[in-house]
């Protein structure tokens, strides 16, 4: 029953030929959207991108359309007029509360239009209601039962409109006063976002239920989508030019951010497979899918203010210009479709006329002859039945006229050509390399090829298969939509993969090698990436192969005497390549730590007799800088235990005499030894001498 109402609709609607369908019911899917300038509505159905019905309607500038199962409403600022979408005729016509322009909201039980500034909630259809939320409200949720959330945002207090009633039934949750944040839906259930807090908090009958952390930092002006893409919570901070994709999942994943082109967004709307942004600077759609990989980006058609967008019942989001001419639909997949909105001719009608009439050669005219022989009419005179007639001539049959030479059918005019095909692009620096195959000319020579991205545009010659675009960000994802235009005018684009421009990372700075025993830390800054994403640091030294780390430092031990070259660099990723970077180095030359032990200056003490008794000079080299090290006295005759520390310089070395250790033992051999992380090291082994 439901194809037989929607293809009666379309007849009706496109050829004026059908009667209406009173009370059939549709299916809320596709979107309508209001043509100002025609005065009509029209649906469009968003899985072929083709409008297959309308509805004239009056309306004010800058409506919009909301639709529940069996009406349209034409929504603008002083009023509301509900069309049939079975009888495309309208129905009635009704005040709104208030001449701000609501938000439309098509969900179980609604649809509604939400005045937010004013605090009204309006359900259309039936039952219809009015409700006072009583306060302003943000940007309300609804779950697949029909229960509405809204925050309000000057007590901040979270409250429920249940489906079909005509007041607000409680208010479980309060957020803390001068927190800002938003409601999203979460597989069905209601979230609040808090900016200020960095937290999502779990709403029921009882209010918060439990919070988890964002695992970002966002601003106060930061806005959440009405519902989760693919389990994230779609995040967008405009002041940072930021959007954050939040896992909702135990343990969540990491937040996934997406650096944003310079523009001026608005809040996002999610599908539930993709989030799209409207980019108003740079009058772009930009969509991305759950893990932040950019979909499409289409050029919005200008119109003469702001552009609006919307999720539809149908899972696919809408944008829409306020003068309705044209609208652009954002499909599963996050691909954009342009939609002309324009009124459908009807054909025309033949004549009625029975089955199987056909036109009949008209006869020839009486022969000449025969109209003199009849003569005019005398009824009334007398009769000559005796005298004799002249033989009469026998009538010819008419003669058909001659068969007309079929007329050659007239010339198809031409049309704008098709879409170009296989567009591709390739990323280079700073630049984007793009090919396409020829488009469909339909009768009219292609005289150009349009090239559009965020940002920026070209146009090359009819014949041209490719063009390089730039100069480019490095490090921004660009799609490059190409269309073709012909002597009828500029016919759809095809769009290509997005891609980004790069270059391979600079070298790191500030590189240092520093050794410790044996053990040397190698520290670096980071590079300039140029567009890629780091994956990790190649450090290789002289003789040792190379170390992948993602830190910025690293160490190499057990190194031996010698000079030692370190080097660095960065290997970036930009869209599945990896690319390594130029190299940052330091040298340095490393020493075996050594320990020279001698007599240093006579010294005497109740335990070391004169003139025996001296100090041990003692010269350390090659140590950990800067570093407390403590020197173990041995003698021949065992460990004794009157031991010393020094702290080294900044090489490493140092040097101790008139402190530390004394001895006055003649003909014993005495030494030290150091404790390191690579083990001990002894000094040589010193024969006291003498006086």
């Amino acid at each position: 029953m439901v194809v037989v109402a929607c293809a009666a609709a379309v007849v009706a609607a496109v050829t004026g030929a059908a009667k209406p369908l009173p009370g059939l019911q549709f299916l809320t899917t596709g979107h309508w959207v209001y043509n100002t300038v025609l005065q009509a509505a029209f649906h469009i159905d968003g899985g072929t991108a083709n409008i297959d019905a309308q509805a004239q309607v009056p309306g004010d500038d800058g409506s919009q359309v909301v639709q529940g199962d069996t009406s349209g409403y034409v929504v603008g600022r002083s009023r509301i007029t509900q069309f049939g979408k079975s009888s495309l005729t309208v129905e009635q016509t009704n005040a709104p509360p208030s001449d701000e322009i609501p938000l439309g909201v098509e969900a179980a039980g609604g649809p509604y239009l939400v005045y937010r500034q004013s605090g009204k909630i309006v359900r259309l259809g039936d039952p219809s209601a009015t409700v006072d939320a009583g306060d302003p409200v943000g940007d309300p949720v609804v779950s697949a039962d029909g229960t509405m959330w809204l925050f309000r945002t000057t007590t901040g207090l979270v409250c429920r409109l249940p489906k079909d009633a005509d007041r607000i039934s409680s208010c479980p949750a309060t957020i803390e006063k001068g927190h800002t944040g938003g409601l999203t839906l979460v597989g069905d259930r209601p979230q609040f976002v808090d900016t200020a807090a960095g937290t999502l908090n779990r709403l029921g009958d009882k209010g918060v239920e439990g919070s988890s952390p964002l695992g970002v930092t966002v601003s106060a002006a930061a806005r959440p989508a009405a519902s989760d893409v693919a389990g994230r919570v779609a995040i967008l901070d405009a002041p940072a030019r930021r959007l954050h994709l939040v896992d909702t999942a135990t343990p969540p994943r990491a937040p996934v951010t997406v650096p944003l082109p310079d523009g001026d967004y608005d809040a996002p709307v999610s599908s539930g497979s993709v989030v799209a942004l409207v980019d108003k600077k740079n009058n772009t759609l930009l969509t991305y899918d759950g893990e932040g990989k950019q979909a499409d980006a289409k050029p919005i058609p200008r119109e003469s203010g702001p552009a609006r967008l919307t999720k539809g019942e149908d899972s696919r989001m809408y944008l829409e210009g306020p003068e309705g001419t044209h609208v652009l639909v954002v499909g599963h997949d996050g691909k954009v479709a342009d939609v002309p909105v324009v009124a459908r001719k009807p054909g025309p009608v033949p004549a009625p006329g029975k089955p199987g009439d056909s036109a009949k050669p008209p006869l020839a005219p009486p022969d000449r002859g025969q109209q003199q022989q009849q003569g005019p009419s005398n009824a009334g005179a007398p009769s000559n039945a005796g005298a004799q007639q002249p033989p009469r001539r026998e009538q010819e049959k008419p003669k058909p006229p001659p068969a007309r030479k079929p007329e050659p059918p007239p010339d198809i005019p031409a049309s704008p050509p098709g879409a170009p095909t296989g567009v591709t692009a390739k990323a280079a620096s700073s630049s984007i390399r793009v090919s396409w195959g020829a488009a469909p000319d339909n009768r009219g020579p292609i005289t150009a090829y349009h090239l559009t991205w965020q940002g920026g545009s070209m146009t090359v010659g009819g014949g041209a298969r490719s063009a390089t675009v730039g100069p480019l960000a490095n490090g921004t994802r660009y799609v490059v939509t190409v269309t073709a235009t012909n002597k009828a005018g500029t016919g759809p684009g095809a769009s290509s993969p997005g891609v980004t421009p790069f270059a391979a990372a600079g070298a790191p700075t500030g590189v240092t090698a520093r050794n410790a025993n044996g053990t040397v830390t190698v520290t670096w800054n980071p590079p300039a990436l140029n567009g890629g994403a780091l994956a990790h640091y190649e450090v290789s030294a002289t003789g040792q192969g190379t170390k992948n780390v993602t830190a910025t430092s690293t160490t190499f031990s057990g190194l031996g005497n010698g000079s030692f070259t370190f080097t660095v660099r960065a290997v970036t990723t930009v869209d599945g390549q990896q690319v390594t970077g130029a190299p940052g180095s330091a040298s340095l030359t490393i020493q075996k730590p050594t320990i020279t032990l001698s007599r240093g200056s006579a010294t005497s003490s109740d335990a070391c007799k004169a003139p025996a008794c001296h100090w041990f000079h003692v010269v350390v080299k090659g140590f950990a800088p800067n570093t407390k090290i403590t020197m173990v006295p041995h003698s021949d005759n065992g460990k004794f235990s009157e031991s010393a520390s020094l702290i080294t310089d900044e090489n490493g070395n140092g040097t101790q005499d008139g402190t530390g250790t004394r001895y006055d033992v003649p003909g014993v051999h005495v030494w030290v030894t150091v404790s390191t992380p690579n083990g001990p090291v002894e000094s040589n082994h010193y024969l006291w001498p003498e006086g």
